[in-house]
């Protein structure tokens, strides 16, 4: 684990290995800042949590069977940010 990786932190203290939808809300609860919303190749929209220091796989919202949660829209993550997670405003990256 890197040190300064509040996100990968978190979740080993929390003794979780992956931001599945129910470390997410609790994240989210706690920390409502730096969401967003990513393309991912072909495959759609995914979303997870941005920090500082580096990018890690821990980042991105999963399902049950650990593949990113994906969305065939923009539009549609971002409801499920609002919805699910009570993310009004995240960031949104389409490169």
């Amino acid at each position: 684990m890197s040190a300064g990786d509040e996100i990968t932190e978190w979740l080993s203290k929390r003794g979780r290995t992956a931001l599945n939808l129910e470390a997410a809300k609790q994240l989210a609860a706690e920390s409502r800042e730096q969401w967003y919303v990513a393309l991912h190749g072909t495959k759609g929209y995914l979303i997870g949590k941005m920090t500082l220091q580096k990018f890690s796989q821990r980042h991105i919202v999963v399902d049950d069977a650990g593949q990113p949660l994906l969305f065939p829209t923009i539009e549609g993550a971002v409801a499920f940010l609002r919805a699910e997670l009570k993310i009004d405003q995240p960031h949104i990256f389409t490169f």
